[in-house]
Order: C-alpha cells, then sequence, then structure tokens
C-alpha cells in the first residue's frame, strides 16, 4: 500500500510583540501564542542573532501554526496532525536561518538536526540552476565550463557551506562494487592511488545517497536535464573535497545519513512576508522523538495510552519559500558572473525560472510509504 502525504505548515506573524534590548543585545520578547486552539502567554529571553528590532516593526516572529492536509492514505498509515505538531515542536524553541548564509540539507528524515530541506540540498539548487542556465544560453555546459562556474559560485556564496548529503546504503554498494571496505573518512578524503576508481563510481546512480540526484541520473528525461551535467557536477564537487590544497576544500559539506528510510509525511513550510522580506525561515527536525497523547490505529480508531505513547517520527522537509529566497542568490549570481556567448538575461527571469522549473522536482518526493 502507497500512502500520499502532503501537508504545509505556514508560520505566521500575527502580534506585536515587546521588544526590550540590553547592552549585549539580550531581548526579552513577551507576546501571546495560539496552539492547537489553546492561547498562551509566551515570554523568552534570547541573545539576538538578527539585526536589531524596534517595538511595533513588523518581524519575524511566529506566534501561530496552520496545518493544512492535502491528501492522506486510506488505511490507517498516514501522519496526524498531532504527529505533525509535535514533530514542529514547541514554537518559542524555533530557531531561524537566513537561506542565503545556512546551507539547505537534503529532503531526508533520518536527519535529527535542524534544517533547511530542499531537494537535493545545496548540490541540488546549484544543479537546478546549472540546468536552467545552459537552457538560457541553449549551449551544452562542458566539463570545464561547470568547474569554473562552481568555483566562481563558491567564493560568491554567502552561506556557512555548500551541502551534499549521501547514506550508508551507497556506501555499503560502493564497498562491494569496489571489493573494498569504505570509511567515511575515506570517502571524505581518500588515498590519490583511489581517487580515479571511487569517483567514477560516484557518478553511477546506485552509489549516489541523495534521492534526489540519483533519480535525477535514472531519471534524467523526467527532470529535463542532461545526466551528463550532473555527472559534471559531482565530479567538481568531489574533486575540490579532496584537493586538500585548494582554498575552496573547507567550503563543502558532506554528510552521511545513517538508518532507514521511515517517512511518514511530507511537510512543505510556508513563511509569511515579514520571514521572507528579512530572509528568516525556521530550522526544523526531520527526524523526533515525540510523545503523543493518542495514537492513531486506522482511520476511525484511535488508541489512548496512558502517559502517552513514545514514538520516533520522519518527514520529509520541504522549506519551499526559504528555497525561493536561495534561488535569488542564485540568480544574481549566474546574471552578474557567467556570462557565456553573449547572452544577457534579468535577475528576474531567471529566478521565476528556477521557481517554476523547481516544481518539477516536488512529485518524486510527495512522500511514498510502503
Amino acid at each position: 500500500m502507497i500512502i500520499i502525504v502532503l501537508i504545509s505548515a505556514i508560520f505566521c506573524a500575527e502580534v506585536k510583540l515587546k521588544v526590550e534590548s540590553s547592552p549585549k543585545d539580550i531581548r526579552r520578547i513577551n507576546g501571546r501564542a495560539e496552539f492547537d486552539a489553546q492561547e498562551y502567554e509566551t515570554s523568552c529571553q534570547c541573545e539576538s542573532t538578527t539585526t536589531p528590532l524596534h517595538v511595533g516593526e513588523t518581524f519575524c516572529d511566529p506566534t501561530k501554526v496552520q496545518l493544512h492536509q492535502d491528501f492522506a492514505g486510506d488505511d490507517g498509515k498516514t501522519a496526524s496532525f498531532e504527529q505533525i505538531r509535535h514533530l514542529i515542536g514547541p514554537l518559542n524553541e524555533l530557531q531561524f536561518g537566513d537561506p542565503n548564509s545556512y546551507h539547505f540539507s537534503c529532503l531526508d528524515g533520518r536527519n535529527e538536526q535542524g534544517v533547511l530541506g530542499t531537494p537535493g540540498g545545496d548540490s541540488g539548487e546549484f544543479l537546478l540552476a546549472l540546468q536552467v542556465y545552459e537552457q538560457t544560453i541553449n549551449t551544452p555546459l562542458a566539463q570545464d565550463t561547470v568547474d569554473s562556474i562552481f568555483a566562481n559560485y563558491l567564493q560568491f556564496m554567502k552561506q556557512d557551506g555548500f551541502y551534499m548529503c549521501t547514506d550508508d546504503d551507497a556506501i555499503r554498494h560502493l564497498e562491494k562494487e569496489l571489493g573494498m571496505t569504505l570509511t567515511v573518512d575515506a570517502l571524505i578524503d581518500p588515498p590519490n592511488s583511489f581517487k580515479d576508481d571511487l569517483l567514477t563510481s560516484l557518478l553511477k546512480p546506485e552509489n549516489t545517497g541523495c534521492m534526489h540526484l540519483k533519480s535525477i541520473l535514472k531519471n534524467p528525461e523526467s527532470y529535463d536535464m542532461r545526466p551528463d551535467l550532473v555527472r559534471y557536477f559531482l565530479r567538481s564537487y568531489f574533486t575540490i573535497l579532496w584537493n586538500k590544497s585548494n582554498p575552496l576544500h573547507h567550503k563543502l559539506i558532506l554528510e552521511v545519513m545513517a538508518g532507514r528510510h521511515e517517512e511518514r509525511a511530507f511537510l512543505e513550510v510556508r513563511i509569511n512576508e515579514a520571514c521572507i522580506r528579512q530572509n528568516m525561515a525556521p530550522l526544523l527536525r526531520p527526524k523526533r522523538r515525540i510523545t503523543l497523547a493518542s495514537v492513531p490505529q486506522g482511520p476511525t480508531s484511535t488508541t489512548f495510552h496512558e502517559g502517552g505513547a513514545t514514538e520516533i517520527f520522519q518527514a520529509y522537509v520541504n522549506h519551499i519559500d526559504a528555497a525561493s529566497i536561495r534561488r535569488k542568490e542564485l540568480s544574481k549570481f549566474f546574471a552578474e558572473n557567467s556570462n557565456l556567448n553573449g547572452v544577457h538575461f534579468e535577475i528576474d527571469v531567471m529566478h521565476h525560472r528556477l521557481n517554476k522549473k523547481g516544481l518539477i522536482y516536488l512529485p518524486f518526493y510527495t512522500v511514498t510509504i510502503v
């Protein structure tokens, strides 16, 4: 049985908060928050990580979560609203990141850290931009051109690092193919004598632990993308990752996911206009231990547990609005720094094309649970 779940979380800021600043920029924020149809008085004291705010100013400080289920399964295995609310956690504990200065992680429910999620993470967004740029200039990009563009982007970007993911299943497949034990350290920093063989294997879909990149390599026609473009990018990434003398080496992040995929929902995260204007998005944890008052057992039945029931809950988390903010920066980079064949285009034009093209990524990741 396949269940498809699509849930949107809209983080809303609907109240004015009193802001008190101290010399150390520690702010006490007081206000009201509505959660699960109950209204609460809220107060938190926190160190500011953003620009100073003024009383009465509209700013990104969510006080409400709206959940909407677009599609549910019919055998009782679908995620409940209660599970999604607990996955998000208390609003006053949410941390926020700037999509232009915080890396994007893959859509992967095995990540227990707060993330900004998008198909393929930073790698998926950059590959999307390469695709749109290539189609805009109507010229297939070669390996050396992709190498140059990627190196230039690593110098241009504002985020803390450039992210790619893989997983332990892909590493185990690599081990069988290469006939050797492969540790995570060896994948990140292999001996020189091993690099050529390892890179050849890493360009194959079965050795790619990122679901998004693997899907493109296996079904490039579904994404309207040349498979060579994916391989060129992967070669550029690992060539820099493995070259410690390259000053850009330290900017690359390779995360290895462990364990099984047990995602129960696809969470599409929307943010309000105040957060969009201030380039702020909530960091959500795709995998979390949650405690529920009840656990759904079927379409119409629920089992109640005294003291609640604890479970590990996983979901795909896609920050669709935050990704659009990042795509604006990518559009600026390509418009200003990668002019080929005398083709000129406006930043807004490429941004629109990136958002439109990015939508075809999502059907492959609307949650599938077997």
